[in-house]
């Protein structure tokens, strides 16, 4: 998830009918900053072919396309709901019932307990939506093996021999087999994590290879893909071949007071982080009054539950991807969308 929001491709895509549309740095959006959710439809021509190019001078066409067309969707959805009751506050330190401002202006004023308990939610629900991200990744064809299926990599345990078809050189290489343009985007858990912890102690080899300074992508460390995509597995995507999208529901004349909840947006960090600004995201806030005593679960059991409030944070999302259909049958990389599959081995290649 932090992958796809720190490297969002730019729509480019101003306004719709003369309303401002949102352009959030942490997605494609599909609401306006007027609150409407739009459709968003993004079209695109397959490109020319060399074969396509003729070399006699005439008035003829030799080429004539249709439009393909993805849209941009959000059929994902995670929500948390919790209680904050009155006689739960009242337990603990004054501190705990403190008045503290969330969210966009205007501010929602919150008990410095609720704003606790939302944080203690943030990764649960994050966790939540990346395993839902994972699992809709469409793998495309790598044009070296000619089909979408896991390639097998070698870490070569030996540190005595030159493999050009060993590691990160051929994952780089695939890349510019597969014309990706800029850094590659490394995703996943396992062998491919463990030597990016090692490479940092790594030096010159006795094949004269430093693999700590080998550079050419970014990584991004998943848990989940261990289970997901496979034990040691690694997607690898090209920046602008795939994206999150997402939906700021409760804003502009959504935003507030209405009936006997509070409605906004609050920015939340995605990651724990050392040093630096932690990656925020915005997410749909509800915080409802409870003002009678009533029948609820408290995430224990259903009970008669005191005075208090009831809190909800919600996100509608999902995964765009660049179509396979960008590239024509007879083109090098048909069935080609930037985004490839490894299995990530560490044996010998040639060990004494």
């Amino acid at each position: 998830m932090k992958m796809l929001v720190q490297n969002n491709p730019k729509l480019r895509v101003k306004a719709i009918n003369g309303e401002k549309v949102s352009e959030g740095p942490n997605g494609m959006k599909l609401n306006t900053d007027g609150g409407q959710i739009r459709d968003v439809t993004l079209k695109s021509l397959p490109r020319i072919t060399p074969d396509q190019v003729v070399d006699e001078d005439n008035c003829d066409n030799d080429v004539g396309f249709q439009y393909s067309e993805t849209n941009l969707e959000t059929p994902l959805f995670s929500k948390l709901g919790f209680p904050l009751e009155w006689s739960f506050v009242e337990r603990y330190q004054a501190e705990a019932a403190k008045l503290t401002k969330v969210g966009a202006k205007p501010d929602m004023v919150v008990l410095e307990e609720m704003l606790e308990q939302i944080m203690h939610c943030v990764s649960g629900i994050v966790h939540n939506m990346d395993r839902k991200l994972l699992a809709q990744v469409v793998w495309g064809v790598n044009v070296v093996t000619g089909n979408n299926n896991v390639k097998n990599i070698n870490i070569n345990q030996a540190g005595n021999t030159l493999n050009l078809s060993d590691g990160v050189t051929e994952i780089l290489n695939d890349a510019a087999e597969n014309e990706v343009v800029g850094d590659l985007m490394l995703a996943g858990s396992g062998n491919f994590n463990k030597f990016n912890i090692a490479k940092n102690n790594i030096g010159i080899n006795a094949a004269g290879i430093n693999q700590g300074a080998q550079n050419g992508y970014s990584w991004y460390h998943d848990v989940a893909t261990n289970v997901l995509w496979g034990a040691n597995q690694v997607g690898a995507f090209a920046k602008g071949a795939v994206g999150y999208v997402d939906i700021d529901r409760y804003i502009a004349w959504k935003r507030g007071r209405h009936g006997v909840s509070h409605f906004g947006q609050i920015s939340l960090p995605i990651e724990s982080h050392v040093g630096g600004a932690p990656v925020m995201v915005p997410f749909n806030l509800q915080i409802r009054e409870s003002d009678c005593p009533t029948e609820g679960f408290d995430g224990y059991e259903t009970r008669t539950m005191g005075r208090g409030y009831q809190v909800f944070l919600s996100k509608n999302f999902g995964l765009w991807q660049s179509p396979t259909s960008a590239y024509q049958g007879t083109d090098r990389l048909a069935g080609n969308n930037g985004s490839y599959r490894y299995a990530i081995t560490n044996t010998c290649d040639s060990c004494p």
